[in-house]
C-alpha cells in the first residue's frame, strides 16, 4: 500500500511539473507577438530618426524581453527541480 501512495505522489509531482512548463510556454507564446510588435516599432522609429520614440520603444522591448527570460528561467528551473528523483543504488 505504501508503494501505491508513493507512486501517486510521483504522478502528482510529474503532473505539476509538466503543467507549469506548459503554462510557462503558453505565457511565452502569448507575449511573443507583442515583443515582435515592439521590435518593429523600435526599428521604424530608428529609421525615421525619432530618437525619443526609439528610446521609448527600446525600453518596452527590453522590459518585455527581460520578462520573457524570467518566465523561461522560472519555468525551466521548476521543471528540473521537480524532476523524479533517481532510485538510490544499494
Amino acid at each position: 500500500m505504501a508503494a501505491q501512495a508513493n507512486t501517486d505522489a510521483g504522478s502528482i509531482r510529474n503532473a505539476i511539473r509538466w503543467g507549469l512548463l506548459l503554462a510557462a510556454t503558453a505565457t511565452i507564446g502569448f507575449r511573443l507577438p507583442r515583443l515582435a510588435h515592439y521590435f518593429r516599432n523600435w526599428r521604424e522609429a530608428l529609421r525615421l530618426g525619432d530618437s525619443s520614440g526609439a528610446e521609448g520603444w527600446r525600453t518596452f522591448l527590453l522590459v518585455e524581453s527581460i520578462g520573457l527570460l524570467i518566465v523561461t528561467a522560472i519555468g525551466l528551473a521548476v521543471f528540473f527541480v521537480l524532476r523524479p528523483r533517481g532510485k538510490s543504488q544499494p
